[in-house]
């Protein structure tokens, strides 16, 4: 096999065979300074594979470096905004809200005696009132069940000797509920719940007193499916209910049910709206409100002895 030669280190000319000559040894090198055309290639692949990974191994380092600076830019940018936001918020005029929201005020219902009764009968008393109709088959049982107990903790409780509270079960539905039907019903709960209406659904001061008091109330007719699931409802929530209820006749014998808001307000001595307590609250719950805001109220009156009463 004929392999050409390739020079590898530079060599004087006419240089006489021996030991530095072809075939020879040449000094410090172990093959006398002559490579294949073979083995060249593979060095020459080696160091560009050297160079490659060199090139390779700067670019990441220099990429690693920019990202590196790129990320810090931006957690400053970031900061400085944070910064100069939560700076505008100090700087921003705060708005305090004061005062209490436009409910309730002067309003004129009848008792289960028939004789009328208005806001005046209550002057001087922090009064509980809830307004609903007898044929109510879940929300207004549970409603005046946890008033109702709420009251009587009140009443229990060492600063119930600072002031008087009454509880009032208003019924919306005069038109189906009688007198007779309100006295029963409000006794189920306690027997110190007071049961007041007005003459007809439709009655300008009872639509008045509802339109302040930001109650909704709306029909809804019945078919006779829906009306046994209100009576099999009523049954589960309040079973005393439904045993009492069922032996007195209603005004009229219409088939409908009222959608209508749920909820228990607390009214000043001054006739003037205090708060409100959402369905979603428990027994304790009304408790601990209604204590806490009688108390503040009755604070405001010791350093503002002459406030109006309506």
């Amino acid at each position: 096999m004929n392999m050409r030669l390739r020079r590898f280190s530079s060599m004087p000319p006419n240089m006489p065979p021996g030991p530095g000559g072809p075939g020879g040894k040449g000094p410090g090198s172990g093959d006398g300074g002559y490579t294949t055309d073979e083995e060249g290639a593979s060095f020459d692949s080696d160091r560009r594979f050297s160079n490659f990974i060199l090139f390779t191994g700067a670019f990441a380092l220099v990429m690693l470096f920019l990202a590196s600076n790129v990320m810090h830019l931006k957690k400053e940018r970031e900061a400085k905004n944070q910064n100069l936001q939560t700076q505008q918020k100090s700087n921003k005029p705060q708005t305090t809200y004061t005062g209490k929201a436009d409910i309730g005020g002067p309003w004129v219902l009848y008792n289960t005696k028939g004789e009328p009764v208005t806001h005046k009968d209550f002057q001087g008393k922090y009064y509980l009132i809830y307004f609903g109709f007898t044929f109510c088959p879940d929300v207004c049982p549970v409603s005046l069940m946890k008033m109702t107990k709420a009251l009587n903790r009140v009443k229990a409780s060492k600063e119930y000797k600072y002031f008087d509270l009454e509880a009032i079960f208003v019924s919306v539905d005069p038109d189906r509920d009688t007198n007779e039907r309100i006295e029963e019903y409000v006794k189920i709960f306690d027997d110190s719940l007071i049961g007041l209406t007005h003459k007809q659904n439709s009655h300008p001061e009872l639509k008045e007193m509802l339109k302040r008091f930001k109650i909704h109330v709306s029909k809804i007719y019945l078919t006779e499916e829906e009306e046994k699931e209100d009576l099999q409802t009523l049954k589960e929530n309040a079973p005393e209910v439904l045993e009492k209820m069922q032996k007195l006749e209603s005004k009229k014998d219409e088939k409908y049910t009222l959608d209508h808001s749920i909820i228990v307000y607390l009214i000043g001595p001054d006739n003037q709206f205090l708060t409100y307590l959402g369905s979603n609250l428990d027994e304790n719950d009304m408790t601990d409100i209604i204590l806490d805001e009688i108390s503040a109220d009755l604070k405001k009156k010791v350093l503002n002895p002459n406030k109006q009463q309506i």
